[in-house]
């Protein structure tokens, strides 16, 4: 079975990603599950995209919904 485990965090990082990343470290996650959307590649140029940032950077694997 799958043991899962729901958190509120705190935004205290500059990008929601690292927040996420950071959170998964912390408890030594085996796996991030989240969904996943894009916006505008206008929108991403100038804000940046989590759900990028999140495949780019995750050290776990990842389970992403659309």
């Amino acid at each position: 079975g799958v043991t899962a485990e729901i958190d509120v965090l705190s935004k205290t990082l500059p990008r929601v990603a690292d927040v996420l990343l950071r959170q998964a470290r912390d408890i030594d996650a085996d796996m991030i599950v989240m969904g996943a959307y894009g916006h505008s590649r206008f929108r991403e140029a100038i804000f940046g995209g989590a759900t990028r940032y999140m495949l780019e950077k995750a050290t776990v694997p990842m389970l992403m919904a659309h």
